[in-house]
This record gives structure tokens, C-alpha cells and sequence, in this order.
């Protein structure tokens, strides 16, 4: 599944990156720390997932998660923020998933899981 990462806080994006690279069902395409950047990568290359950081002015979730759909509908989109309180917002904009910042591993490996039980099925 090619997936992307797009977060301002350019730390945040290799921090998740590291941990996602140990997944070989992932293909990573690219990190983007501006809505226009991930824009254009998507409208080139849809991702099958997309990791968006929640609450950041310079990166519209929602906006990013519509093209994503717009593109590629059975794509999956998983919010990430250090506030809690956007988990509650990112499900009802039907996220596959929410992300709590640090990044707990486990809960991504169980995310990943899950995603890839509904892929075969």
C-alpha cells in the first residue's frame, strides 16, 4: 500500500516515517510539510493511506482528506495530533483511524493490522 505523511513539524514526519518503514506491505511516497506539496502529490499519485497531522494552520486535514477520497475512495485516512480532543472530530470526518502524538507503536501496528485484514478480505 503506498502511503504518505503530511505534517508541518518535519520531525514528526520522520519520527512516524521510521516507524512505518518497518513495514514491507507499506510503500512510502513522500512526506509533505505544506497542503500544496501534498496536493500535488496526490493528484499524481493517490495514496491507499495517508497520515495527516490534526491542528496545524499551515495543513488542512479535512480539506487534504477530501482530495484524498476524491481521488482514490477506498483510501484510508489516519489523523495524528498531540490533542486528544481532534480524535473525536477526525471520526466524525470517518477517519480509519486517529493517532495519538508521541506515537505509540503498538497502537500503529494494530492500525496496520487492521488495515490489511480489511485489504485481503
Amino acid at each position: 500500500m503506498k502511503y504518505i505523511i503530511a505534517d508541518p513539524d518535519n520531525q514528526s514526519n520522520i519520527d512516524l516515517n521510521k516507524i512505518l518503514d518497518d513495514y514491507e506491505m507499506l510503500d512510502f511516497k513522500g512526506s509533505f510539510t505544506t497542503i500544496e506539496a501534498a496536493e500535488n502529490s496526490i493528484r499524481q499519485e493517490p495514496p491507499d493511506i495517508a497520515f495527516i497531522r490534526m491542528g496545524r494552520v499551515e495543513l488542512n486535514a479535512f480539506k487534504l482528506s477530501c482530495l484524498i477520497r476524491g481521488q482514490n475512495p477506498f483510501a484510508k485516512v489516519v489523523f495524528y495530533s498531540n490533542q486528544l480532543e481532534y480524535a473525536v472530530d477526525a471520526f466524525e470526518f470517518e477517519a480509519y483511524g486517529f493517532i495519538a502524538v508521541p506515537f505509540n507503536i503498538e497502537k500503529i501496528q494494530n492500525l496496520l493490522l487492521r488495515c490489511n485484514e480489511k485489504r485481503r478480505a
